[in-house]
């Protein structure tokens, strides 16, 4: 329990005179490797999931259950993770941390087991989902708590490894899948998956490695403070704790929960309090806010989908399980190399990220029909490049993007787009594999995810014009 003392009186002292900050190194280091294990696993495999379960949904008739068993994990992952921030002003990053990996974990031995696609739905969907999903919120706040000067750095960093693991891990399912078959390819990506557990033991609380500074003097706490024990506690250097960078959802100071809830009220009435005490829904009546949100909402599920589905495409074309692994591998090195480039570009220019998230939905909208019009290996290698380099708009922006339709709420934004996302993601990719279900081809898949990226370019279009005119 000192652990779950520590998180909570980091959160209680913050108003208080500083006399510690964060180490920016030290076991930040050791933290920011977790961090990387935990993306580098989670977006790692996922990343390969058509090539790993390609089979399987051809045993079952078709890939229709694809996109529901993506919906599902996606959806899990979203509310999974509104409730991982939730649940981090009470419990330590550990405690969260491992009920996440636990869960991640668990998903990957079921999975090992599965024989139809609504065991799959349940296992990966939304065991495995909502285990990555707590994990996400765990590891930002984590990070973000350690590093201060090095922030940028280490994340970069990070994302480093996450990209790698896209483009490595279609190569090793598919090697796994020839050598070992498809069962125990599963169970080897267990085995894998296995690092997430120690990955979340090393997210000590921050408390437990501050650095003293040599001009300010403990503080010592009466009986009667509102934490409850009383002992020598060290307070973080207030610059350390950015509320609108530390902490991903809002309702910091909040009281969360339903302590004073008669036993008689109803879930359904418990979970609505806990959304409304922890949502900040009065962003809704701006309508630039809401044009964003649903925006970014249609544009992830073009962008996830297809990670999905790409795959299932290829395979439909003739070609071989290689052949489809060297394919999205292009496509997760172009995208590496496209972070690297808007990295150094953006260092020297400032740039209109809302215009160029645009003009990337613009064109991420034109390749998904590109793909499905020919199946030459060559012009799908070209198109799969592109769009590796244009997803880079919509994965590295979309936080920019967001924070410039609410800059002082970024948290309670950020809370409504994982709500929202999750939702429609929920919603939409069962419905696209329906299309799939009734018409057999790829092709009205694709143009589905299109009609989504088409959702976005309108929304936006229209509230330009409209601010434009209102502005005139």
């Amino acid at each position: 329990m000192d652990e779950a003392f520590a998180h909570l009186e980091g959160n209680n002292l913050r108003n208080n005179k500083k006399t510690e900050i964060p180490p920016d190194g030290g076991w930040g280091y050791i933290v920011c490797i977790g961090v990387g294990f935990t993306f580098m696993l989670g977006f790692g495999s996922s990343n390969a999931f058509g090539i790993l379960f390609n089979n399987f949904f051809l045993e079952q008739d078709g890939a229709s259950g694809l996109p529901l068993v993506i919906g599902v994990y996606n959806g899990a992952l979203s509310i999974a993770g509104f409730l991982s921030g939730i649940a981090l002003k009470k419990y330590s990053f550990r405690q969260v941390g491992l009920v996440g990996a636990g869960l991640f974990v668990l998903g990957d031995i079921l999975t090992i087991f599965v024989q139809r696609t609504y065991q799959l739905v349940f296992t990966f969907g939304v065991i495995r989902g909502a285990g990555f999903g707590v994990m996400i919120p765990v590891s930002f706040t984590a990070f973000n708590c350690y590093f201060t000067k090095k922030r940028t750095a280490m994340m970069s960093a990070n994302q480093t490894m996450s990209s790698m693991a896209s483009i490595t891990f279609p190569i090793l399912v598919t090697y796994l899948l020839s050598e070992y078959g498809f069962r125990w390819t599963l169970a080897l990506v267990m085995a894998v998956d296995l690092h997430l557990i120690f990955a979340m033991i090393v997210m000590h609380p921050v408390e437990w490695h501050m650095i003293k500074t040599a001009d300010c003097p403990e503080i010592e706490l009466s009986p009667t403070s509102d934490v409850k024990r009383s002992s020598k506690i060290k307070c973080n250097k207030s610059e350390a704790f950015d509320e609108s960078i530390v902490k991903m959802l809002p309702g910091e100071d909040n009281v969360v929960g339903t302590k004073s809830t008669s036993r008689h009220e109803s879930i359904q009435k418990s979970i609505i309090k806990v959304i409304y005490e922890n949502v900040e829904l009065d962003l809704l009546k701006d309508p630039r806010f809401v044009s964003t949100l649903i925006g970014l909402g249609f544009a992830f599920v073009s962008d996830v989908t297809y990670l999905a589905m790409e795959p299932m495409l290829l395979f439909s074309y003739g070609y071989s399980q290689m052949q489809v692994a060297t394919c999205v591998m292009i496509g997760a090195i172009a995208d590496l190399a496209a972070r690297f480039c808007l990295a150094v570009f953006t260092y020297f220019y400032n740039v209109d990220s809302k215009k160029l998230f645009f003009a990337g939905t613009c064109v991420t909208m034109v390749l998904r029909v590109a793909l499905v019009s020919s199946d030459n290996l060559n012009f799908v290698i070209a198109i799969t490049a592109v769009s590796g380099l244009v997803r880079c708009s919509v994965q590295v922006l979309f936080p920019l993007v967001l924070v410039s339709a609410a800059p002082d709420r970024f948290p309670a934004a950020l809370a409504l787009h994982i709500l929202f996302s999750g939702f429609l993601m929920l919603m939409a990719d069962p419905l696209i594999g329906v299309i799939y279900e009734t018409t057999g081809s790829y092709v009205n898949c694709f143009l589905a995810m299109s009609f989504c990226c088409l959702v976005c370019i309108v929304l936006w279009t229209v509230e330009y014009f409209v601010s434009r005119k209102h502005s005139s």
